[in-house]
């Protein structure tokens, strides 16, 4: 039985694991930290408060889950009663339901022409996200050397487009290049409403919603979420989903080894050797990286073992990332200026607060020159609302994205600006939530130099890399190495710096692990 050494224990080099396993291999998974997860975890932020750490929010395709079988595993997923509440300063709320009806009802009293566009809106939407979607699932195909299997794919995917008829087709072809702020203007008035939309379209990006491309990022959510369903949030925290995915992955005949940090891939004769790890070498007949592309390169291989030119290329990979994270312990449930105290379900979902496409666009200004926004736009979970269990009786915790929190500071850095950081995620919580200072017991802040040294995320870059026309599908991460092979025969690659991208889905380590079993039992 084939060894196969898979760097990384996050969602991805777990999937990887599962499905390699099951196709006859001896996967070896090596996690440098104590626990498996990577960007999704559950970590202890005060005495009797858990919280997720990194990524708040999960979007693994149903499919994985079903292989898996990670409900028998005690993974318990939980459905908030609306998808987003998005906040103004001042006024009631913006609320965003699964049901685009129910949404449209809610909106009506705000806006007739948006409530009366938004259920076409979604539907052509949903339209659209089928065929961006039979993209997502299958590997890119190859483009030199195209085999019966790709053009069966692309055979399918034009035929889903040709499906969609004229009107859909051409505003597909139109809303990918576009900025994702013209998109949303086209079909509604309301700010709110279209910076709401907006906010999936540049999270975690170096975009802003004035930016082109924007709206191909949100045609990319869309897809994702329509493999997901409505899998948002897991009792436990991301982390019970992870543990479970390693169990599975065990019980499928992975070796799941963690506080093994991998120092080097070895290179023999033009071919992938092994790992040296804790100064041993594991051999391996391939060796599979769930880190990013460019930590792969250029901190994990001697660069005699790959041309001038690639690392030239992977150098040039677009990976500085604009995102940190706030975790607070809180006494009690802060209170929203825009929620009545009997609607606090309304606080269970995602929690917009970015009221305006000006805001969120002023916000990215000061990231595009190094500096901390002075009113960032924060994305905010309270998991606690749906999982009591991660705090203890009456009290909370609340997960922030703080956006456009550039990983290369124009002036000083993350050390001396984390308490920066900290103040002013705070102060643009209070235009929201009067009182909330008076609330947190403890604070956990993951500045984007934390995502780089403590998890390993190369320019503390969620995504492993910018989600953009030119480094996605075959390109991703860079033209001919966009089916997860590398220039080193025996090397891949199955992290979300491949094809299909971010957004902790797992399909990166599905659609790899298919590769490289194919290449390894053929």
């Amino acid at each position: 039985m084939k060894e196969v050494v898979i760097i990384g224990g996050g969602h991805n080099g777990l999937t990887a694991a599962f499905y390699l396993a099951k196709a006859g291999l001896r996967p070896i998974v090596l996690e440098s930290r104590a626990v498996v997860g990577g960007g999704a975890m559950t970590g202890d932020l005060h005495p009797g408060f858990k919280c997720p750490t990194l990524s708040h929010h999960t979007s693994l395709w149903t499919d994985i889950v079903s292989d898996m079988d990670l409900v028998r595993l005690g993974v318990k997923f939980l459905e908030p009663r609306v998808d987003v509440l998005a906040a103004p300063i001042d006024g009631p709320p913006l609320v965003l339901y699964a049901d685009p009806d129910q949404t449209a009802e809610a909106m009506r009293a705000r806006s007739v022409k948006d409530a009366e566009a938004y259920p076409a809106y979604r539907a052509s939407m949903e339209q659209i996200a089928t065929v961006v979607g039979s993209l997502l699932a299958s590997p890119p195909p190859d483009i030199d050397n195209p085999g019966a299997g790709d053009l069966w794919n692309l055979l399918g995917v034009g035929r889903k487009f040709r499906g969609l008829g004229k009107r859909d087709s051409y505003r597909l072809l139109r809303w990918a290049p576009m900025a994702v702020s013209d998109l949303s203007r086209e079909w509604f008035e309301s700010d709110l409403l279209c910076a709401a939309l907006a906010g999936p379209a540049v999270s975690g990006t170096m975009l802003g919603p004035r930016s082109a491309g924007s709206g191909l990022v949100l045609l990319l959510q869309e897809a994702h979420r329509m493999f997901s369903g409505n899998l948002s949030q897991v009792r436990g925290g991301p982390g019970a989903l992870t543990l479970a995915m390693a169990i599975a992955a065990h019980d499928a005949g992975a070796d799941v080894r963690r506080g093994t940090t991998v120092e080097r891939i070895l290179v023999k004769d033009g071919q992938v050797a092994g790992v040296l790890a804790g100064g041993r070498e594991i051999p391996a007949a391939a060796v599979v990286s769930a880190v990013d592309p460019k930590t792969t390169f250029m901190r994990l291989m001697n660069p005699t073992d790959l041309t001038p030119d690639f690392l030239m290329k992977i150098g040039n990979y677009r990976a500085a990332g604009t995102l940190a994270r706030v975790n607070l312990a809180l006494a009690g449930l802060p209170r929203f200026r825009c929620v009545a105290q009997d609607e606090t379900a309304l606080l269970s979902g995602r929690i917009h607060l970015g009221p305006t496409l000006d805001y969120i666009e002023r916000s990215f200004d000061h990231a595009k020159y190094g500096e901390i926004s002075t009113e960032p736009w924060l994305e905010v979970r309270i998991p606690s609302i749906l999982d009591p269990d991660l705090a203890p009786p009456g009290a909370h915790v609340m997960s922030v994205y703080a956006h456009y929190a550039p990983f290369t500071l124009r002036s000083g850095d993350w050390a001396s600006s984390r308490d920066l950081l900290l103040r002013r995620v705070l102060a643009t919580l209070e235009q929201f939530s009067p009182g909330i200072g008076s609330l947190v017991l403890a604070a956990e802040v993951v500045t984007p130099a934390d995502l780089e040294s403590t998890y390993g995320f190369w320019g503390g870059h969620i995504h492993h890399g910018e989600l953009a026309l030119d480094q996605l599908a075959t390109m991703r991460p860079l033209l001919g190495y966009g089916r997860y092979e590398s220039p080193v025969p025996g090397l891949y690659l199955c992290g979300a710096g491949t094809h299909p991208g971010g957004f902790m889905t797992g399909g990166s380590g599905k659609l790899a692990a298919r590769e490289i079993a194919r290449s390894l039992t053929a």
